[in-house]
């Protein structure tokens, strides 16, 4: 099951849909996404940085 897949699941609810839930687990989900996009630049800019 994918991630979007998988929130669609936990979140639907009898009573439709719960937004609030939602937006948790979709930044939840995007955190580590995020980190890994930081480190990656930071990595890139310290690389361009080495020949000083």
């Amino acid at each position: 099951m994918t991630l979007p897949v998988g929130l669609a699941n936990v979140v639907q609810g009898t009573f439709g849909l719960r937004y609030a839930q939602i937006m948790a687990l979709v930044m939840l989900a995007g955190l580590p996404l995020l980190v890994v996009f930081v480190q990656i630049i930071r990595g890139v800019a310290h690389t361009g940085l080495a020949g000083r």
